[in-house]
């Protein structure tokens, strides 16, 4: 019989919900809760991403929970905050200048993507050609696919994530202060976006080598992407060191 992988307390809190890309699944009480069986869905989108992010928020229920009790925090504040960054109610109130940021970042991807869907076809349709003239082996080739591939769907998931937890790392302005606890909870929070923007800001990097004639428009990404490091960097001076729990 198989020996059941210890878990890893608290693990989920500080994830990307990106569970295909977990090493860790077998020792994350999250992904054992919600998918007993494993992964079946394999088509990656923002809508799959918002599903994991509400089913990680019911794990972290019971932490906040705890926090309140001891300092009357009010749970709602972290929970419907992070919900309404996932786009899950309307009508909200203005956001933050760092959290502006973030929606800035996710209109703009959202139109760059729209406008070069086509981009890893055209890259297959160039490689193939460069591969029957002799230019490239078909391994070069294979490896350059691949590295293309991984940059557009690391683009793709982290700028849906990084405005969730931004909004998120944000609530530790509406903590009580000097509650050691819940300021560690919410510089885990900030880590997390920043490994977010590290992770994006070396994907826009790869395509900016790989396209430099697209070069105005991945430079308008990565200015906003620094910006939003910069800020975060500000805000969360402990986020850095703050070792997620298996991740770090």
């Amino acid at each position: 019989m198989e020996e059941k992988a210890e878990l890893i307390p608290g693990i989920y809190n500080y994830c990307d919900s990106w569970c295909e890309r977990c090493l860790f699944t077998k020792r994350c009480r999250n992904f054992s809760q919600h998918y007993p069986d494993g992964l079946k869905q394999q088509d990656m989108d923002a809508e799959t991403l918002v599903k994991r992010l509400m089913e990680a928020l019911e794990q972290t229920k019971a932490y906040v929970h705890k926090a309140r009790q001891r300092e009357a925090l009010s749970e709602a504040q972290v929970v419907t905050q992070e919900a309404e960054a996932a786009g899950l109610y309307a009508n909200e109130p203005k956001k933050s200048p760092l959290a502006a940021l973030c929606d800035e970042y996710l209109r703009e991807t959202a139109v760059w993507l729209k406008e070069e869907k086509d981009l890893l076809r055209q890259a297959g349709h160039q490689q193939a050609f460069e591969v029957n003239l002799g230019l490239r082996s078909e391994e070069e080739a294979l490896g350059l696919l691949n590295t293309l591939k991984d940059a557009w769907e690391i683009i793709k998931w982290y700028r849906t994530l990084i405005p969730v937890k931004v909004i998120s790392a944000l609530q530790i302005n509406q903590s009580p202060d000097g509650n050691k606890t819940l300021s560690e909870y919410f510089n885990g929070k900030a880590k997390l976006v920043l490994v977010s923007v590290d992770r994006s800001l070396l994907a826009w990097h790869t395509l900016l080598n790989n396209y430099p004639e697209k070069t105005d428009e991945v430079l308008d990404m990565l200015v906003l992407l620094d910006r939003i490091r910069r800020q975060m960097e500000g805000t969360f001076p402990d986020a850095r060191t703050f070792l997620r729990p298996g991740l770090d």
